[in-house]
């Protein structure tokens, strides 16, 4: 197998370290001056970017957002507190339509079946004392 004769090690040594130090040196001088450049220029529009078009872009785009926010805080806080009342009185009235209607109702029946009971129960008592 060629991979593994020991005759081509140290050719294949070579070219791997001549072709890395070739790379090594191409990045080093050529690639990283350039991010290095790119990276100092953003350092300094960022810290010097309080009074640049793009900080009081940043400052318009933070206020208008805020005026946005608070408002519908506001309209949402008004619809809230309007749908507690509309919802307040619409049970408040249905309540009582239900109490004046249909418990009326019921409760008038109920005090009649009672009172049934409880005089057959007075029945069945004098009939008892009696016999």
């Amino acid at each position: 197998m060629p991979q593994l004769d020991t005759y081509t090690f140290f050719s294949q040594v070579f070219w791997l370290i001549i072709i890395f130090s070739t790379f090594y040196i191409l990045i080093l001088n050529n690639v990283l001056p350039g991010i290095a450049t790119v990276l100092k220029l953003r350092r300094k529009q960022i810290t010097a970017g309080e009074g640049s078009v793009m900080g009081d872009e940043h400052k318009e785009v933070m206020e208008s957002t805020s005026a946005v926010l608070e408002t519908s805080l506001k309209d949402s806080t008004t619809f809230l507190g309007t749908v507690r009342n509309s919802s307040s009185e619409w049970l408040t009235a249905s309540l009582n339509e239900a109490n004046e209607k249909t418990l009326l109702e019921l409760n008038k029946a109920y005090l009649k079946n009672i009172g049934e009971l409880k005089g057959q129960s007075f029945l069945i008592n004098d009939i008892i004392k009696q016999k």
